[in-house]
């Protein structure tokens, strides 16, 4: 279904140069020269986009004051989650080395242990696995219990 072309330019010089892509530009243009009434139409919304710009806008000092302060506590929020990210970083990298480092200790450890109650491979390697995961789960169980994943800082569900 072809649009009319002069509804089409229209709708394009509402938009502005900003959102025309060059062979739409070109298009327009190329309208605008052979069309008088889209011509003169055009003119008349760059006239009104002047005539808006020209009106100068004073905002309330209450206005001002409440945007400054909405703001400067967003920029404050924007800074705490910053701030909590990198806690979270740091924490996982010293998570990540203090596992890697001693995880073959405890490996080693379960296995001396084994050997010496004459226990079997896989009885102590089931040992060693339920004792390097129960921390977490410990942890994941807490928090699940507090409900600290259904909630954000400010104590709204997240759903």
């Amino acid at each position: 279904m072809n649009r009319d072309p002069h509804q089409q330019a229209r709708e394009w010089i509402s938009w502005g140069s900003q959102g025309l892509s060059d062979s739409q530009q070109k298009w327009l243009h190329t309208h605008l020269d052979q069309c008088a009434s889209c011509h003169d139409y055009a003119q008349a919304a760059a006239q009104f986009v002047r005539s808006l710009r020209s009106v100068p806008l004073a905002a309330d000092l209450s206005l001002v004051r409440s945007t400054q302060m909405r703001v400067r506590a967003h920029a404050q929020q924007l800074q705490q989650k910053q701030e909590r990210l990198w806690l979270v970083w740091m924490s996982c990298i010293v998570v990540g080395l203090s596992a890697a480092i001693t995880t073959p200790i405890l490996w080693r450890g379960f296995e001396w242990v084994g050997e010496w109650a004459h226990v079997s491979s896989p009885v102590w390697q089931v040992g060693f696995m339920v004792f390097w995961i129960s921390p977490a789960l410990a942890a994941s169980l807490i928090f699940l219990a507090r409900g600290i994943h259904l909630t954000d800082t400010n104590g709204t569900s997240c759903g």
